[in-house]
């Protein structure tokens, strides 16, 4: 574990010293592990975009683009069935875990 914490570290040591990224409110204390782009995270993240876009979108016939909000009515999640059916075996075990964790919310 302590060698994937110490990779972590060198690749944002990295990414910050050759302006890829620098913390997030860093005049103010930032915080912790958010990110802002730099000049040069600002154009690999454009040209990650246009690839997937390209390869995605553009390449195949049977596929569109959308570009939507992620904050949505309710109901255009229940209606494809996101709600009722949703399975995510990582969630399911996180709350087997935490089993008290949805008590808290309102």
């Amino acid at each position: 574990m302590a060698k994937q914490e110490d990779l972590f570290k060198n690749v944002v040591s990295h990414a910050k010293e050759y302006g890829f990224i620098f913390p997030s409110s860093e005049i103010y204390d930032g915080l912790s592990a958010v990110y802002d782009y730099a000049q040069n995270g600002v154009e690999l993240k454009k040209n990650i975009r246009e690839y997937w876009w390209k390869s995605m979108v553009q390449m195949n016939e049977n596929i569109v683009g959308l570009d939507a909000a992620i904050l949505m009515h309710p109901t255009t999640w229940k209606a494809p069935g996101h709600v009722d059916a949703f399975n995510d075996p990582f969630f399911q075990e996180f709350l087997f875990l935490s089993p008290n964790i949805l008590s808290h919310v309102d």
